[in-house]
């Protein structure tokens, strides 16, 4: 009798390890894209305002800002390639959006949202991905 009950409760074990193994793989292939350009940002402000916090505190900003979908408003510095940089903040435009990169100047003010994805200590520079013109 206890040999047939352990091999219920092996099998049944083996059973649930296959099904968990089979959903997180499916969940971490197959989980949906976020897409930044339709969520609502997190914080609205201005690139001055985002390079100051993270000059004044970078572990207090990177808490605050890393990962989220941030709105920006500021002064165009450079154009290159796919980035659009405001001084230190440089935003990597997102695919669908990159035919609108031609009618952006430099010196032109324009917002941008994006995702925070990091800060570079010794450049001083805020890295943003997947950003859309608003």
């Amino acid at each position: 009798m206890k040999r047939f009950f352990k091999r219920k409760v092996v099998l049944a074990l083996f059973a649930a390890a296959i099904i968990f193994g089979g959903w997180t793989t499916w969940y971490v292939f197959f989980k949906p894209h976020r897409n930044i350009a339709k969520e609502k940002a997190s914080f609205s402000l201005t690139t001055d305002q985002l390079s100051q916090e993270f000059k004044a505190n970078t572990a207090v900003a990177t808490a605050k800002y890393i990962d989220k979908a941030v709105l920006l408003e500021g002064a165009v510095t450079q154009i290159e390639g796919t980035t659009v940089s405001f001084n230190n903040v440089a935003c990597n435009i997102d695919s669908a959006q990159l035919a609108k990169i031609s009618s952006v100047k430099t010196g032109d003010k324009i917002k941008l949202q994006g995702q925070v994805v990091g800060y570079n200590d010794l450049m001083e520079e805020i890295g943003l991905a997947q950003c859309v013109f608003k």
